[in-house]
């Protein structure tokens, strides 16, 4: 708790640095030292401090702590401290001894004719940067004005030509490879790219073959159409080859295996027809 003889009286040092602290000095600080916390911490110094300007308690002497100051100020004692050396480097506030880690330093306030406010600026912009910190907007440039980059997230995409169209492309892996699993049980196998898929007789006449002597990527029509009007010395188109019979040993479904009767044959498994008869009801 304050005594009257802690308070400033008139004429004493924190009057004097007071009235030039709000008449002579804040008009001419910098933009970045009026909108951070760096004026309030002056003013707090101004109305802790003693009659001769020390910030120390009257009664035992010892000195201001910074935690104390920072809870004065607003603000954290990391930037409290930032500010303390700001306004050191400005000289308007000074240091009494020696700092040392773990003893609260004696600060005192200082008349400089002329503060050095630069100094005080690059003072808080290094302790920024160390601490790993954003600048604020106003002390920006043009280098970090916020913009993203067009190449920020990596190289651009490459554009395709109009050549590439043509190009023949793979084709993603089957899902199942049509291999069965136990006789009877109906089961697809694992997933095995690269296994042709047999497939029952009324299919095998349905499913496009490939062109036998043409190009890649183009049908028999196309390879028709180009033998017409187009490539004369082409060719002629080959007839598909003949379909495959049907094995009586395999599901017309789901192509698995199935123990074959005579007393009465069937065409799919009993997976399959127990599938179908629910499916129906």
């Amino acid at each position: 708790m304050s005594t009257p003889e802690d308070r400033p009286a008139s004429g004493s040092v924190p009057n004097s640095w007071g009235n030039a602290l709000a008449w002579k000095w804040a008009p001419a600080l910098p933009t970045a030292l009026r909108r951070g916390g760096f004026l309030t911490l002056l003013y707090a110094l101004r109305a802790m401090a003693n009659a001769s300007g020390e910030l120390r308690f009257h009664g035992d002497r010892k000195p201001i702590r910074i935690q104390d100051i920072a809870k004065a100020a607003g603000a954290r004692e990391k930037d409290a401290r930032r500010y303390l050396n700001a306004a050191i480097a400005a000289g308007v506030v000074g240091v009494v001894g020696q700092q040392r880690r773990g003893r609260s330093s004696l600060y005192v306030l200082l008349m400089a004719p002329t503060p050095l406010w630069g100094a005080a600026e690059d003072s808080l912009k290094a302790s920024q940067r160390s601490a790993g910190k954003a600048p604020p907007p106003w002390e920006r440039g043009e280098e970090s004005s916020g913009h993203r980059g067009p190449y920020e997230f990596g190289p651009p995409r490459p554009e395709l030509s109009e050549e590439q169209p043509n190009e023949v492309r793979a084709t993603a892996a089957p899902m199942s490879s049509g291999r069965g699993g136990p006789i009877g049980s109906g089961h697809r196998g694992p997933n095995n790219p690269g296994i042709a898929k047999e497939l029952p007789q009324e299919m095998a006449g349905l499913v496009e073959q490939p062109p036998v002597g043409g190009r890649p990527g183009r049908t028999d029509l196309d390879q028709s159409q180009g033998q017409d009007s187009h490539d004369p010395a082409a060719p002629p188109r080959q007839p598909a080859p003949p379909a495959r019979p049907r094995d009586p040993t395999r599901c017309e479904t789901c192509d698995g295996r199935m123990i074959p009767r005579r007393d009465r044959p069937r065409t799919i498994c009993h997976a399959c027809e127990t599938q179908t008869a629910r499916t129906a009801s």
